[in-house]
């Protein structure tokens, strides 16, 4: 059995391409894709992937972790989640619950009152809405929960199916000495054989430690597809709320990966 291990941050309404990361770990096709061009035999079975939640990452405000753009007539605008300042992991981040837009408007009322005035005519706005609309009117002390509550249903609208791990559930024998050492860690802590790393790995990804456990890393190759949007020009790596209300699921299947970069050494 081939199993699947990716991870992520949860950032604030997540972009499309969270969420193809979340679909590939179970699909047979793309991970065959990829060990195929690696030389390796294509997957028989596979058994469900995980894909962890690193709510042990540092809090970074001009990161995703608290922000995301929505469309508007004009282009793009951010739509911020007003939390604690304070250097701490992602779970420990508080959000302000009486925190106001420009000091005047709540923070949950500006968001709505956004989201309403720009997609109420798209067309699976009236379908999904209210989903959302139901998650901001409960309430959140920490941003990991706000952000996690729009991160499944996100999902569930898109019919993604997902074995979610919070990374602070996993034993202590997960978290290595360095950051790549941690995911190698991590992913023999769920039973992972294989480690899907977004494209970024290519940058910072040590394979060392994955190598000495014989795990193959795989690279997320995401090619953003273009939809129709209510205003004219697209744009793209908006929230995915976006893609939602005027497309009504999830806008593209994972790609199929032609080229991969195989693991130094990989077996």
């Amino acid at each position: 059995m081939t199993k699947v291990m990716t991870a992520h941050q949860p950032n604030f309404m997540p972009y499309l391409g969270f969420f193809d990361k979340m679909s590939a770990i179970n699909d047979e096709e793309v991970i065959g894709g990829y060990l195929e061009g690696m030389g390796m035999a294509t997957p028989q079975d596979m058994d469900a992937g995980v894909f962890i939640i690193r709510d042990d990452a540092q809090y970074v405000p001009k990161e995703w972790h608290s922000r995301n753009r929505i469309r508007t007539h004009g282009g793009s605008k951010y739509l911020k989640v007003p939390v604690e300042k304070k250097m701490a992991p992602i779970r420990e981040i508080k959000i302000n619950p009486d925190g106001r837009i420009d000091n005047k408007v709540p923070w949950k009322k500006y968001h709505l009152r956004e989201i309403d005035a720009n997609y109420k005519k798209t067309p699976f706005f009236e379908e999904h809405y209210p989903g959302l609309e139901e998650i901001y009117s409960q309430e959140a002390e920490l941003l990991v929960d706000f952000n996690m509550n729009i991160i499944n249903w996100l999902a569930d609208c898109f019919g993604i199916e997902a074995d979610v791990v919070f990374f602070s559930d996993l034993p202590e024998t997960a978290t290595g000495e360095t950051a790549s050492e941690t995911l190698a860690r991590a992913t023999e802590a769920v039973g992972a054989d294989i480690y899907l790393s977004g494209a970024g790995g290519h940058g910072y990804l040590d394979l060392t430690p994955f190598e000495e456990r014989g795990i193959p890393v795989i690279y997320q190759e995401y090619e953003h597809p273009v939809y129709q949007q209510r205003f004219p020009g697209f744009e793209p790596n908006l929230a995915s709320i976006d893609a939602l209300f005027n497309v009504g699921t999830f806008p593209m299947p994972v790609k199929e990966i032609q080229q991969v970069s195989p693991i130094r050494g990989g077996t």
